[in-house]
């Protein structure tokens, strides 16, 4: 990984939601410019090394639907950039 790419991407994504550690889902992917559906088909094909390393998952139910909420840490996100 290369430590300038890295520090650009980390300093690219304070610049757009500062004070902030982890992102939620839909801000991880403006961040690395991805569509909402995309993830979904990542998840379900479990194809987990096309996106960055989720730090938290929560699982919840509303009128007997499954949820999740994912969030993610600004560091994996700028790794996963400077790639």
């Amino acid at each position: 990984m290369d430590e300038e790419k890295f520090e650009f991407y980390l300093n690219k994504i304070e610049a757009k939601f500062p004070n902030r550690t982890k992102l939620n889902q839909g801000e991880m992917l403006q961040c690395i410019n991805k569509s909402r559906s995309t993830f979904n088909r990542i998840i379900k094909a479990n194809d987990l090394h096309k996106i960055p390393k989720i730090s938290s998952k929560e699982e919840f139910k509303r009128k007997s639907a499954q949820y999740y909420t994912y969030q993610f840490d600004v560091y994996d996100i700028a790794k996963f950039l400077a790639k």
